[in-house]
């Protein structure tokens, strides 16, 4: 019986990986790409022409530039980043910055639904964490934090190999990894945020357990909310991540809604409605997503198909930090 029922989980780990694991479809073209203004241009000509100068240095300083461009909405860039950050990397394999800022990078494309990254994502976080990942427990936060994601990527290489039974095993120790974690360390607010994030993650999908896992993560958020001016002031930077407190508290709102808390979720919504000046693009459309959600109550409350939050897609990485982009609406849930 044991065997059987890890065999039927691994099938549903499968599912909800191999086939459930990719973005909400909805018909529609993404928003334009902002225009790149003069000096990102020229910054990225003259790293180019220094790295064509045999300027090997030039490569590191390229790949993050564009890295940090295509979080921020250029999404055209992505693929050069990634492929200059590998060349860096592999020509400073002891480089743990760099290591730790690509295998975060890739998870652009685990959200996306696309695994086509997930080795080399494992290549990036073995580099950083080195054996000190066998101990999950004993890693400091920063550590930890790189090897939840490193977890995630060895749980997509298992499904790409259909190693189903494998890749079912990880994904659960990742969570009692972040369940330990948590109870030892519960006013950790970055640590909760995390925790909140895989939450809503796997809720929205894997075929099973998602009350539960919309549940834990509703109260990670909650705590988040309640904490909010502890979190490291790196995660609300007002260049780099202008919006990490609308997509935190919206991934809230919609938690509270698919759980069937209205008056909950309402007042989430009514505070997001209301962009904080000076508001960016994407800020404006959470607020008026927010608004949509306050007339759609009685119709969304208790529905688990809101689950991973808008947006679902490579804009999951790109909505705290865009401050000139918009986001791509095809995977916001709509009320029927």
């Amino acid at each position: 019986m044991r065997r059987a029922a890890v065999l039927v989980g691994a099938g549903l780990l499968l599912a909800g990986l191999a086939c459930g694991l990719g973005p909400r479809q909805v018909a529609g073209p993404r928003p334009p790409e902002p225009e790149l203004d003069a000096a990102a241009r020229a910054e990225i000509r003259a790293l180019r022409d220094r790295l064509a100068e045999g300027d090997l240095r030039a490569r590191r300083e390229l790949g993050m530039t564009l890295m940090w461009l295509t979080l921020s909405g250029h999404l055209s860039l992505q693929a050069e980043a990634e492929t200059t950050l590998e060349a860096a990397l592999r020509a400073d394999p002891g480089d743990k910055v760099l290591a730790r800022a690509l295998g975060r990078f890739y998870n652009m494309r685990t959200v996306a639904g696309d695994v086509s990254k997930a080795r080399e994502q494992v290549w990036a976080y073995d580099l950083l964490l080195g054996p000190a990942a066998a101990d999950p427990d004993g890693l400091t936060h920063r550590g930890f934090v790189a090897w939840t994601f490193a977890r995630m990527g060895q749980a997509l290489v298992h499904v790409q190999s259909r190693r189903l039974g494998r890749a079912l095993r990880v994904v659960h120790d990742l969570e009692r990894a972040l369940q330990r974690r948590t109870a030892k360390q519960p006013g950790n607010v970055e640590l909760r945020a995390l925790a909140g994030n895989f939450a809503l993650f796997f809720a929205g999908n894997l075929p099973a357990g998602k009350r539960r896992r919309t549940r834990e993560a509703a109260e990670h958020f909650t705590y988040v909310r309640q904490h909010w001016d502890e979190l490291r002031a790196g995660a609300k930077d007002p260049v780099h991540c202008p919006n990490t407190y609308e997509n935190f508290m919206f991934e809230l709102a919609e938690a509270r809604l698919a759980l069937g808390e209205r008056a909950e979720a309402a007042e989430i919504y009514r505070e997001l409605a209301t962009p904080r000046a000076p508001a960016p693009p994407a800020r404006e459309q959470i607020a008026q997503v927010a608004a949509g959600r306050l007339s759609q109550l009685d119709d969304l409350a208790g529905d688990l198909r809101l689950m991973p939050p808008w947006p679902s897609d490579a804009d999951n990485c790109v909505v705290c930090h865009a401050s000139r982009a918009r986001v791509s609406l095809r995977t916001l849930h709509r009320a029927p």
